[in-house]
Formats: structure tokens, sequence, C-alpha cells
């Protein structure tokens, strides 16, 4: 009897714990499409689509997803594209760097110097290699530092909104 009661608790929080995960993507993604209305590209990175790659997290892709079918970034429309390395990325707007994949910052930003793309990293600290936000758990709240430098390094303006309700770093 004790082992199956504990057997249930085991499954229960495991099921918890993956609704909290896919509770987490849908957050990340409703944040990166915020993101996407309080960052200025400049005209010559316009597109008749915004475009967020993805690397490294099928869960945050599915996620976006689903938002670009109902939702668009001002008047256009929002397209997601997926690579496995960085050599796969698109012209891109944003690119979102999955935890899995988060020792590519570094030659990520590298290749991407030239570009007016916004890197957003899914792991703390990843704005001293070139991202300009990343994503953080603070007292259980999703959270995200931004560095207003590495952002307008790469030609883009961010709203003061989005800069004051994220963590500055430099």
């Amino acid at each position: 009897m004790k082992k199956m009661t504990l057997l249930w608790g085991v499954i229960v929080i495991g099921a918890l714990c993956t609704e909290m995960k896919g509770q987490t993507a849908t957050f990340k993604a409703l944040f990166l499409y915020n993101f996407t209305k309080n960052i200025d590209w400049p005209s010559s990175a316009e597109n008749s689509d915004l475009v967020i790659t993805v690397l490294g997290d099928h869960e945050i892709e599915a996620e976006l997803k689903k938002i670009a079918k109902v939702k668009k970034s001002g008047n256009k429309p929002i397209r997601i594209a997926s690579a496995n390395s960085i050599k796969e990325i698109p012209k891109s707007h944003i690119i979102f760097l999955g935890s899995a994949k988060s020792a590519l910052m570094s030659n990520l930003s590298h290749a991407n110097k030239s570009n007016a793309v916004l890197l957003v990293a899914d792991k703390k600290g990843l704005c001293s290699n070139g991202a300009g936000i990343t994503f953080l758990t603070v007292n259980g709240k999703l959270r995200y530092e931004i560095s207003q430098n590495q952002i307008e390094s790469q030609r883009l303006k961010v709203t003061q909104k989005i800069v004051s309700l994220g963590i500055a770093v430099e």
C-alpha cells in the first residue's frame, strides 16, 4: 500500500512539473511576442514578416507558432523559424537561444554582429556574452535580464517600458 501511495505521489508530482514547464514555455513565448511590439528595428531590417528564429527549444517554438497564428506585431505577420545550428538561422528579427544550446551564445553574437537582431537567451547571465535579454526565475516568477547597451549595439531601439520591467545588466 505504501509503495502504491508513493507511486501515485511521484506520478502527480511529475504531472505537475510537466504542466509547470509547459506554462513556463507559454509565458516565455508571450514575453517574446511582447518584445516584438517594444523593439524598433532600422528600416534596413524591414521585411514583410517579423521573423523569430528558435534555436534549441521545441516547446518555445510550438508556443510561438500558436501565437503567430492569431497575433501580429503591429501590422506585420509573425513567422516562426527553427534552426539546429547557427549556420541554419535565416535572416531574423529575434533569435531565441534555448538553454540546451546556451554554450553557442558567443558564436551566435559574433555571427550576428552586423545584423539588426535581438538575441534572447534562456539562461541567466548570457547578456555578458552578447544576448540583449535573458530569462531567469526570481522567487518562483519568470523575469528577464536586459542589456540596453547590447540591444542598442545591434542598431535596435528598445522602449523604456521593457527596460523598466526587466532587471538591467551591462
